[in-house]
């Protein structure tokens, strides 16, 4: 059996992101860095890795997309909450976000998408 898909058949993106070299985040304190994993400049989507050093910051800001976070290693900061290594954050459109701060350093995922409407609800438990 062949393991070579048929040639209309479109098999995505794969990126090695170890490969890939950190960039300066314009716009926020200097340290906090990100790797663009996606930009759609047509509707403003995007994916990117994010990481702040021990100490880094990130000012307060609005987002004008649903914005997701996942914490892939670290932890960081905002309004009084901590969100430790596999944390999963959705963030509703139109939102001011709080400062986010990071005493040990922090790399997380960070998804935009201007084109979902996300309600600001609870997820339900299995």
């Amino acid at each position: 059996m062949s393991t070579t898909p048929p040639s209309n058949t479109w098999t995505g993106s794969a990126y090695r992101t170890a490969d890939m070299s950190w960039q300066e985040m314009r716009g926020f304190p200097s340290g906090v860095e990100v790797k663009i994993l996606r930009m759609d400049f047509r509707s403003g989507a995007k994916t990117m890795l994010v990481k702040m050093p021990a100490g880094g910051q990130i000012l307060a800001h609005h987002h004008d997309s649903a914005i997701q976070h996942f914490i892939v290693e670290g932890c960081y900061e905002t309004a009084g909450q901590a969100f430790n290594t596999g944390t999963y954050r959705l963030i509703p459109k139109d939102t001011d976000i709080p400062e986010i701060d990071s005493k040990t350093g922090v790399t997380f995922l960070l998804i935009s998408d201007p084109l979902c409407t996300i309600p600001n609800t609870e997820p339900s438990q299995p």
